[in-house]
């Protein structure tokens, strides 16, 4: 009513007097109701207008005529009122705020850049071009594997050694920077690689083998596809036993920088080029490019090298290139690979070096078309065929997927022809000393290298010799014999064995054994034998509680499945006590302790050995374990037959034991494991479970390094493990400490037992041995390894059951060669 009559008093005069047009009011919000100031308000086909004021009125007086008049406020609906001619009025509006719906928004961080949107394209894909997708798939393969002596250099034909195996000048190539290099090595293999998911099956049947340059060794289920497979659709790419990180893995952003370099057509499909490096140095990544499909996002070529800075050894380089089609347009599946390794001892050293150069080919894929459940079940991870390894030249001209070079031909020439000299022989004679122990010399072998001179407290100086028969004396039967005189006792210790090979397909190998020598119960049963050149030298407490051992056995080995592996044996053991390691028993009769001058077992030792996938690089006699990606599980039982050949004891052990080696991906690998144990009967103590110690500044993997031998004996126990590589994930972060490429290592070892008191009806415990009570032994270590990419360097700490006046603290080193 205010505002009316304020307009009546003040305007009317105005409307009766002229012709002007004059408008007032207010300008509200709809929905709330509160004023809305400095509002353009507008008259319609005029230039006349007016802003509101603090209170959200209006004022315009205009002399041009006007219909109406109107509000276009962003945030609000459009608003127009009809005005009347020539006339005073009040005008107000109310203001509806405009409502937009949006169905989909995306808002894209500012770093978004072209590579990082394709980056997670590729991740984005990865579940439908990873060819593990398919439901079935299966192929032919061809895998070539060269090695070359590199770093020759050009003084190399002048050298003294090459001048007495001349023939090897003949057979020099170049490499493409125009140096030479000697072709040493070739293997082959043609194989029908099977794979199937729902369970995930996989069969590989190794049709055709050839190994040029290498005797006496039985490598070829290495040869085919099982060992060879680097799917860098996989987050982890495993090379030598180390960990790297895959440039399309899931968290490659955190590791590698990429960017778009170039796109264009690579056979008719149109993809994008995309380059990898790493953020930093040390990590175990890979440098190179990719091209990638526009409308699948699959990698149809990649070309990588290893980071030069990488935390690895003896690799100066490593190469690798890879290239994908399409099949059926549905799966991108690998159809040839090439790798190249650089080895040296030293990466910047001028020694002889290697190349290691593999090729790979797969063609005739056939998918999602599975074959029966029984088609895929196997006795061994690869088979070898009856005519494996056995084809013809015809034949492999025939299935090779690419030909052999001129310089691959001629390995087989030189080394027939190397084989004929006598210098050569040599060479490779002494190479095998270091490396076996053994130099052969016709029928037999020479040594043991490392058991040539030792020393203990019972025979202060102890020399020793070895002597068996090579494989040329025969690959069914081998002979060996061994004799030792210690210059304390005046004695000499002595041994026999024979090793019989039933069945080279299936492995198993019957053995004979008698020995006579001096051990040391309480080690590892590597480390029992006193013989040792390098543990005697490096000791931290003396050997006096040694046992003079007699024992005589026979046993049988046998791979009875893929995983399994049955051991069984018969032994008879005599112990007689030196030094401080006393037998003594308490005379039910008089009461008085009587010493024994020996005791006598007969045992029966079954076990049985499961390793899912384990396999093997195996001599005719030997083998070595190229270890599982699965835990390993073996269980024993030991019985110990009283009257058996004089037997003074009734006894059953059993013992599971559990040891895993698992890849921790950026974090190394963690090696882990437990064991528990039960004896049932009795028996005198050096039988029971005898704690495994070490007395040796010489680090031993599988024992407690701060535990003196006999401190501890069970005949109920648990032991338990822990040992984590870290690799280069710490120190590598430091400057200039991470050009030392040292890596950190942890464990932790814990132990704990009973012991009933029946045994002692047999034996009583000596002195020195203690008992657990409630609390378990544990000892923990910090370290380094990789030093001069030889030496590990622990620090021990020994955290329960501490010895008053010793350091609970100890330090240990062994040497070790590792990647």
């Amino acid at each position: 009513m205010l505002k009316t009559l304020v307009f009546i008093l003040f305007f009317l005069p105005l409307t009766l007097f002229s012709q002007e047009l004059v408008v007032m009011g207010t300008v509200f919000d709809a929905n709330t109701g509160e004023i809305l100031p400095f509002v353009k308000v507008q008259l319609n086909h005029s230039n006349s207008g007016a802003l509101t004021d603090s209170l959200g009125q209006y004022f315009i007086k205009a002399n041009t005529p006007s219909d109406s008049i109107f509000i276009n406020l962003p945030g609000y609906n459009y608003q127009a009122h009809k005005i009347e001619a020539n006339k005073a009025q009040i005008i107000d509006f109310s203001l509806e705020p405009t409502v937009h719906t949006i169905e989909d928004l995306t808002i894209l961080p500012p770093d978004e850049l072209p590579s990082v949107i394709l980056f997670k394209k590729i991740i984005k894909n990865k579940p439908i071009n990873d060819i593990k997708k398919l439901t079935s798939y299966e192929y032919e393969s061809y895998n070539k594997i060269q090695v070359d002596l590199n770093n020759i250099g050009d003084k190399f034909k002048d050298r003294g050694i090459v001048k007495k195996m001349d023939i090897i000048l003949q057979y020099l190539d170049s490499a493409d920077n125009g140096k030479s290099y000697l072709p040493l090595l070739l293997t082959e293999s043609v194989s029908n690689y099977y794979y199937t998911t729902n369970p995930i099956r996989k069969k590989e049947v190794l049709i055709g083998s050839k190994v040029t340059g290498v005797d006496n060794l039985n490598f070829e289920q290495f040869l085919g596809e099982m060992y060879m497979d680097m799917n860098v659709y996989d987050n982890n790419i495993i090379i030598i036993n180390r960990t790297f990180v895959s440039p399309i893995s899931t968290i490659a952003r955190n590791y590698y920088q990429f960017l778009i370099i170039d796109s264009g057509f690579i056979d008719n499909k149109w993809c994008y080029q995309m380059s990898f490096k790493p953020k930093r140095d040390g990590d175990l990544t890979f440098e190179g490019t990719m091209w990638i499909h526009d409308t699948t996002f699959a990698i149809k070529s990649i070309k990588g090298i290893v980071s030069p800075n990488a935390n690895i050894n003896y690799i100066k380089s490593l190469q690798f290139e890879q290239n994908y089609n399409q099949v059926n347009n549905e799966a991108w599946v690998l159809t040839e690979e090439y790798v190249l390794a650089d080895l040296n001892i030293v990466k910047k050293s001028a020694t002889f070096g290697a190349f290691v150069r593999k090729y790979s080919s797969r063609k005739d894929y056939r998918i999602n078309n599975p074959h029966p459940d029984d088609f895929y079940r196997s006795s061994s991870t690869v088979e070898l065929l009856d005519s494996t390894k056995s084809r013809t030249n015809e034949w492999w001209e025939i299935h090779r997927h690419v030909p052999l070079t001129s310089a691959q031909i001629g390995i087989t020439k030189m080394t027939d022809s190397l084989t004929n000299l006598p210098f050569y022989r040599n060479l490779q004679g002494v190479a095998r000393l270091f490396i076996t122990g053994y130099m052969p010399y016709g029928w037999f072998e020479f040594g043991h290298l490392h058991r040539l001179l030792s020393f203990n407290p019972v025979e202060k100086t102890r020399l020793g010799f070895s002597i068996r028969t090579s494989n040329k004396f025969s690959k069914v039967i081998e002979l060996g014999g061994k004799l030792y005189y210690g210059f304390g006792d005046n004695q000499f210790k002595y041994g026999g064995s024979a090793r019989i090979n039933t069945s080279q397909k299936k492995r198993g190998v019957l053995s004979l054994f008698y020995e006579y020598d001096i051990e040391q119960i309480g080690a590892s049963p590597k480390a029992s034998q006193v013989g040792s050149t390098f543990g005697t030298l490096f000791r931290t407490g003396p050997l006096d509680k040694l046992t003079f051992v007699k024992k005589a056995g026979i046993n049988f080995e046998k791979d009875i499945h893929k995983d399994f592996v049955l051991f069984t044996a018969m032994d008879l053991k005599e112990y007689v006590a030196l030094g401080k390691a006393n037998y003594v028993r308490v005379n039910e009769l008089t009461g008085v302790h009587d010493t024994i001058s020996k005791i006598r077992t007969s045992e029966v030792t079954l076990r049985l050995r499961w390793a899912k996938n384990e396999e093997f690089i195996s001599g005719v006699f030997d083998r070595v374990s190229i270890k599982s990606k699965y835990p390993i599980l073996s269980f024993q039982t030991i019985f110990g037959i009283k009257g058996a050949l004089e037997s003074d004891y009734k006894y059953q052990k059993y013992e599971f034991t559990y040891d895993h080696r698992a890849l921790a991906g950026v974090i190394g690998y963690i090696r882990y494991g437990f064991a528990v144990g039960y004896i049932n009967g009795t028996a005198a103590y050096p039988f029971l479970k005898v704690h495994e110690g070490n007395q040796s500044f010489y680090l031993n993997k599988n024992t407690f390094n701060k535990l003196n031998y006999f401190e501890f004996i069970s005949d109920r126990y648990v032991d338990a493990y822990i040992e984590n590589h870290w690799g280069g994930l710490f120190l590598d972060y430091i400057p200039k400490v991470n050009k030392l490429k040292m890596r950190f290592v942890s464990s932790a070892r814990a132990t704990w037992g009973m012991i009933s008191q029946r045994h002692e009806k047999e034996m009583l415990l000596p002195p020195f041995t203690k008992q657990f009570g409630k609390i378990p032994y544990l000892e923990v270590s910090l370290g380094l390894e990789n030093i001069l990419n030889l030496i590990r360097i622990d620090v021990f700490y020994r955290v329960t059951h501490q010895i008053p006046g010793a350091s609970p603290f100890g330090v240990r080193a062994r040497i070790d060669m590792f990647f």
